[in-house]
């Protein structure tokens, strides 16, 4: 019952309609039970058909086995016949050893032996009857005129004289009329029985274990032989009865035997009835066998596909859950690829990698959204009552000039356009506009530290008007006098160069200050890689390099050459 039960939940889980798998391994197991059950019904189909022709085959070749045997047994009857009463004169030996005793009948044969000086002692006859045919078992011979028989066998070769009636015949019978040669008219029989085993030799075993009754009659309709593999005494009585009044044996056998009816070449009739119960039965267990083989391999395909269906289930759970986990917000759950297989193992990697992505694309606009919140704060800082600053240095601007103090009021007009510039909160400018910012950067340093260095802005006009983000250049230059600048040297220079480079547009801004070392040049170079930005270093050259690069594209973006001692370029490269 708990074996039924488990069969039951396999059944239940395989042809669930929940998941395309299950539909899968449904249409999987309906095809194969399909397949299965087609071969077993072609092998029934098989198994009969060869059933079939082994017993057609076995019936023929008992049949031709028999009709040899009989017609070479009727010949040996025939020529017994001829031996023993072929003429008047051995009808009289014959007549005269049945009717006198030993004695008188040596006397017989010795009177006879002096006239024709010829054996013919009826009992040698006998004897070499038995010699001459080996299967031969028995000699009975019966004369009309005596009311015994005179019967011989192989331990009794000369015969003996008995009853009819105690004579129990077994084997091969045949019958031939002993006549009297003149007239015909018939004096009694001679009946001779050979050996059964010799006339179905190894076909007897096969037969009855087909299920095959074999029955030889002769002419006049009486059973000479019979090998019976099922077949009752009553079964037998009628089909005695039959024979020997010439009925059909079909309508009262043909339900329970197939009948095979064929006339001896030796005038007798040879009876095959093959049992259908046995046919049945041998039918049955080879179905039997082939169907539970058949349903043994079901019940196995069943088995092993509930089980790679369990153990693909509890993988494709395993996702499930982990995809919950994160749908849930838990971006840190990830699937053990360790446990699943196969294309479950590059769908959970997949997804991972996706889960890592997500995680790290949500960081960045986190970090961004923080920096971009930090910057707006800043700039509205930066942005306190800035018409009172505008104001204020425009005031002092006028009272220079008022005072013949041309130079202060230049200065003063550069601070307040850099103001006005870093105030404002357009994202871009052009790439003259940014030059032009940057020159007034440098005037005021030069301002401050006179004949310390030299600087020059040169642009091509063709690229005046491209749009760049803001402070692409300033960080730059910028840079130079934090970092690049000589303050103890008197020929310090800067050069920023705009130019174009076949589709691209170059910015040069090159230096002969300090210069850089290779550890430092290669530190920088890496950070340049690096995604994430440092608040702190947000104006700076990575800075620069990423903003160029979400602007313009990633093929795009700064690039820094220097030697220590010899200056530094940086290069910003981007399309129009």
């Amino acid at each position: 019952m708990e074996s039924w039960n488990k069969m039951k939940r396999i059944f239940k889980k395989l042809f669930k309609k929940k998941y395309l798998l299950n539909r899968l391994v449904q249409k999987y197991s309906l095809l194969l039970t399909s397949i299965i059950l087609l071969t077993v019904a072609a092998l029934c189909v098989y198994v009969t058909y060869t059933i079939n022709l082994s017993i057609d085959s076995q019936k023929n070749n008992a049949v031709s086995q028999i009709d040899s045997y009989v017609t070479n047994k009727n010949n040996a009857a025939t020529n017994m016949i001829n031996e023993l009463a072929g003429s008047a004169s051995k009808i009289e030996n014959m007549r005269k050893y049945m009717e006198l005793s030993p004695p008188e009948y040596f006397d017989y044969t010795y009177s006879q032996w002096s006239e024709d000086r010829v054996s013919t002692h009826f009992g040698n006859n006998l004897s070499t009857l038995f010699s001459t045919f080996p299967d031969l078992e028995e000699v009975i011979i019966r004369l009309d005129e005596f009311d015994q028989v005179l019967f011989a066998n192989r331990t009794a070769t000369n015969g003996k004289k008995m009853d009819m009636s105690s004579i129990k015949k077994h084997g091969f019978q045949l019958m031939r009329i002993i006549s009297d040669p003149y007239t015909g008219q018939p004096l009694g029989e001679l009946y001779t029985v050979f050996s059964s085993q010799e006339l179905l030799g190894n076909q007897a075993d096969l037969l009855k274990k087909s299920g095959i009754n074999a029955f030889i009659y002769d002419s006049a309709g009486n059973q000479i032989f019979s090998e019976k593999a099922q077949f009752t005494k009553e079964e037998e009585r009628q089909l005695d009865k039959r024979m020997h009044t010439d009925s059909d044996i079909q309508q009262v056998f043909h339900n329970r035997y197939d009948i095979t009816e064929i006339e001896s070449s030796g005038r007798s009739t040879i009876l095959l009835l093959t049992s259908r119960r046995v046919l049945f039965q041998q039918l049955f267990m080879n179905y039997a066998a082939i169907l539970g083989i058949g349903l043994l391999l079901i019940v196995i395909l069943l088995v092993g596909l509930n089980r790679l269906f369990k153990r693909y289930s509890q993988q494709v759970q395993l996702i499930l859950e982990a995809t919950r986990a994160i749908g849930d917000g838990n971006l840190k759950e990830r699937i053990d690829t360790n446990q699943v297989q196969e294309e479950l193992n590059d769908i959970a990697s997949a997804i991972n990698f996706m889960v890592d992505s997500l995680d790290q694309y949500i960081h960045d606009i986190y970090t961004l959204e923080i920096k971009q919140r930090d910057a707006h704060m800043r700039a509205l800082q930066s942005q306190i009552n800035p018409h009172f600053l505008y104001n204020t240095l425009e005031y002092i601007r006028m009272y220079a000039l008022s005072r013949q103090q041309e130079e202060l009021a230049d200065v003063v007009y550069a601070f307040s356009t850099l103001l006005r510039n870093n105030i404002n909160q357009e994202k871009t400018t052009t790439l003259a506009e940014e030059i032009s910012f940057c020159e007034k950067y440098v005037y005021l340093y030069q301002m401050r530290y006179p004949d310390q260095f030299a600087y020059k802005f040169e642009i091509e006009e063709t690229i005046a008007d491209v749009e760049i983000p803001k402070f692409i250049i300033q960080p730059l230059v910028e840079n130079y006098f934090v970092h690049g600048i000589d303050y103890q040297r008197q020929d310090n220079a800067i050069k920023v160069h705009a130019y174009r480079e076949g589709e691209k547009i170059i910015v040069a801004v090159v230096d002969n200050g300090k210069g850089i070392t290779a550890n430092r040049l290669e530190e920088i170079r890496e950070r340049l890689n690096q995604t994430e930005i440092d608040t702190e270093q947000s104006i700076g050259l990575r800075n620069v390099h990423e903003r160029l690069q979400r602007f313009f594209g990633e093929s795009y973006g700064l690039t820094i050459e220097g030697k220590e001692g010899e200056g530094t370029t940086i290069r910003l490269s981007f399309v129009a």
